[in-house]
């Protein structure tokens, strides 16, 4: 997906290397299960029905589940809170969370309450982690820090591999095969663009973008959407670890106005842009059936997190108040606010 990476609590980046459960490369069981987690990450007030998404509540240092549909849904207790965890990174597509504990080690879990399974022993500390569109992969990363942690086989057995980045890396997306992009600042603002095939290859240029604006690849392809924040353009780089090919699918005309994130919807169709100026959510279809609609969100979003469902996204950080979405499961696309404990607080506190 876009660079609109999941923080992890306290993390903002990767230190030392990356060390697997047994050896980098070879597979790490990590057995999925739905069993409840043990009453000490779990409020006995446990919320039910399907989940909209869920984030990490730096206040209760626990995950949050959001129950319910866009529109009206309900936040759940805190869980995994137990002091174990000092955070996550969750893929909505298909309810998964990689929990981290203060050294670094990595958990998977299914949501909202599954148990717990050791991916890596010791990961990296202070990562920033993004998954892939499909929740398949994962990379664990450290801006600026060429020491990198590839995750794949997230639904099925991960398997760990340490991945070196070429320096200076400011962002990263990677595909549900396990392809990673990154992108490294340069001069006056540009942006290179690079391709690792797979954790052992070498980068490979694909091209450079006058200011950054995001990058996600798009479900099950080896193809990605880049967004250029001066150019005002928005790019599909197909075959980005082959027979690279780049095209211009959306520019200022179509909405394109200093775009901060971008990310594709699940069935690939879809592309949503978050722009800097105006406050809006552009969506653009990659066949062209249909013509580029905007959100426009009073709020100042800042990412594209994927929630439950084919075509929606959390836009702004919990810590920073009302937690706004994007909702373009409808013919036109509209904003919606998520319940968080300061939305509850101030509701509270405006009653007579």
């Amino acid at each position: 997906m876009s660079q609109s990476p999941l923080r992890i609590l306290s993390i903002t980046g990767l230190a030392g290397a990356a060390v697997c459960v047994a050896s980098c490369g070879s597979n790490s069981p990590a057995t999925m299960t739905h069993s409840p987690a043990s009453p000490a990450t779990a409020s006995n007030q446990v919320a039910a029905g399907p989940t909209v998404g869920a984030w990490w509540d730096v206040d209760r240092k626990g995950l949050r589940v959001i129950y319910g549909v866009l529109g009206a849904a309900q936040q759940g207790p805190p869980t995994y809170d137990d002091g174990r965890f000092a955070g996550a990174a969750i893929c909505m597509r298909k309810s998964i969370a990689l929990l981290v504990t203060p050294s670094g080690a990595i958990d998977l879990a299914d949501l909202p309450q599954g148990r717990p399974a050791a991916v890596s022993a010791s990961g990296i500390a202070n990562a920033t982690i993004v998954f892939s569109p499909s929740c398949a992969s994962s990379v664990a990363f450290r801006p600026g820090s060429s020491k990198a942690l590839l995750m794949q086989g997230l639904l099925s057995v991960p398997k760990i591999s340490n991945v070196t980045l070429p320096a200076g890396v400011s962002a990263t997306a990677v595909s549900d095969a396990g392809a990673i992009l990154v992108a490294i600042p340069g001069t006056e603002g540009s942006a290179a663009i690079q391709a690792l095939a797979n954790p052992s290859s070498t980068a490979q240029q694909v091209t450079v973008l006058s200011r950054f604006g995001g990058m996600a690849f798009l479900p099950g392809a080896d193809s990605a959407v880049l967004a250029d924040a001066a150019a005002n353009t928005l790019l599909e780089a197909s075959h980005v670890t082959g027979n690279l090919s780049l095209a211009q699918v959306a520019g200022e005309g179509d909405g394109v106005v200093n775009p901060v994130a971008v990310a594709a919807s699940a069935d690939g169709r879809w592309v949503a842009v978050v722009n800097g100026k105006g406050s809006g959510v552009l969506r653009l279809d990659l066949t062209g059936q249909t013509a580029p609609q905007r959100a426009i969100c009073h709020c100042s979003p800042t990412r594209l997190e994927p929630l439950a469902g084919n075509f929606a996204f959390r836009l702004t950080e919990p810590s920073s108040g009302t937690v706004w979405a994007f909702d373009s499961s409808e013919a036109t696309p509209r904003i919606v606010f998520l319940p968080s404990e300061q939305a509850s607080a101030s509701a509270q506190g405006a009653r007579p």
